[in-house]
């Protein structure tokens, strides 16, 4: 699991990853840093905060892509 790389292109830091799947901030870390290693179960929770997170930006870029086709031009009307 390549964490850091997954987690920069989410935008997300170690720490809001921490807080989304319950694994600490320091083992997060150690675990990019290689240092360390985390539990079958730590690597499903954070993975399920990655794709939790992952689709809450898809949502977003979805609304945005939707909200913005039916502004009307300034001055129309």
């Amino acid at each position: 699991m390549n964490l850091r790389s997954q987690r920069n292109t989410l935008g997300i830091s170690q720490l809001r990853l921490a807080r989304l799947s319950g694994v600490g901030k320091f083992k997060i870390c150690t675990y990019e840093l290689g240092d360390g290693s985390l539990t079958l179960e730590e690597q499903a929770r954070i993975y399920a905060a990655l794709r939790s997170e992952a689709e809450r930006l898809r949502n977003i870029a979805i609304e945005f892509g939707q909200t913005e086709p039916s502004a009307s031009p300034v001055g129309a009307g």
